[in-house]
């Protein structure tokens, strides 16, 4: 029996690090393990990997007998395809959703900890498994990534402590090359719909919504540039996926606020009133940042 980790389809730093880490400990710990990736990775994971000279090498498929472990999320539309009776287990630190009712017979290891990263990590350091010099780094920069560099409102005791055994457990990983990959990330390149993540529609009471999220340094500077590119993106996926409302955020990885870009005045009226801010001009500035998971769980809150 094989057992393949994957994520969701273009996975981002914390769920390429979640499978190809959890991949490994089960192989330490006497499973015939590997792991799959759909589609391409954030540009966050080649920089990461790029820097620190680790290579990628997935199965090139999912085989119709193995036995699969969803890392970084739960929600069953944005996954490889698969038989989903073959799902054994996940691993995930977003709310769970209706793969509960569907993958009867999956074990769910769900916590609202900053990343799925810190739980894969966590299974390392109980089990006293010794972890690869690559799955340390990537585990460890895939926390720095989902926590803006521990940071965010979403970080945890348990982010905290993974994070410093993972920086003990490598002597490569470092603070300086943090800002290195943050600033390598917010160069301009022409993936900007992937980058944004605006790829799944979510239900929110009987409307439907979109929230993209874009990370980058000096994000004013950003969208004086490329504000009406975003605003295009924005206008064809709620167009393509008939959504009521659509808005990026725009995150601050290095002075640390978020601008929040609304496509239109139904969707400011929503997050005006969630947030208690105001729009100028179609965005809104916090003073501090808020990760898109923090909105979803406010919104989840109050269901219309």
């Amino acid at each position: 029996m094989k057992y393949i980790v994957t994520s969701y389809i273009n996975p981002d730093l914390d769920g390429t690090s979640s499978m190809y880490a959890y991949a490994e400990f089960l192989r330490k710990t006497g499973q015939n393990s590997d792991y799959y990736i759909e589609g391409n990775p954030m540009h966050e994971v080649e920089i990461v990997c790029d820097i620190f000279n680790i290579a990628l090498n997935p199965v090139s498929k999912i085989e119709s007998n193995d036995k699969i472990i969803v890392v970084d999320t739960n929600y069953l539309k944005n996954i490889p395809e698969m038989k989903l009776e073959n799902i054994v287990e996940f691993i995930d630190h977003h709310a769970i959703t209706e793969s509960k009712t569907i993958c009867k017979n999956a074990k769910f290891h769900v916590e609202m900890v900053g990343a799925a990263a810190t739980l894969v990590a966590e299974k390392f350091f109980k089990n006293k498994i010794e972890i690869s010099r690559e799955s340390a780094i990537l585990l460890y920069y895939g926390i720095i990534s989902n926590t803006i560099n521990l940071k965010a409102k979403v970080t945890t005791r348990k982010d905290l402590e993974m994070a410093k055994w993972l920086k003990e457990k490598c002597t490569e990983i470092s603070d300086e090359k943090i800002q290195e990959i943050f600033i390598k990330k917010s160069q301009m390149r022409d993936t900007l719909r992937e980058e944004m993540e605006v790829q799944i529609a979510w239900k929110w009471g009987n409307k439907s919504i979109t929230i993209g999220q874009l990370e980058y340094a000096n994000v004013e500077s950003f969208l004086g540039e490329y504000e009406s590119e975003i605003r295009n993106v924005l206008r064809d996926v709620k167009q393509e996926k008939n959504l009521d409302y659509i808005l990026v955020n725009c995150v601050d990885i290095l002075n640390g606020y978020s601008i929040i870009l609304a496509l239109d005045e139904a969707t400011e009226k929503v997050i005006a009133d969630l947030l208690k801010v105001k729009f100028v001009n179609g965005k809104a500035k916090l003073d501090a940042f808020v990760l898109r998971k923090e909105i979803f769980l406010m919104l989840e809150a109050c269901v219309e």
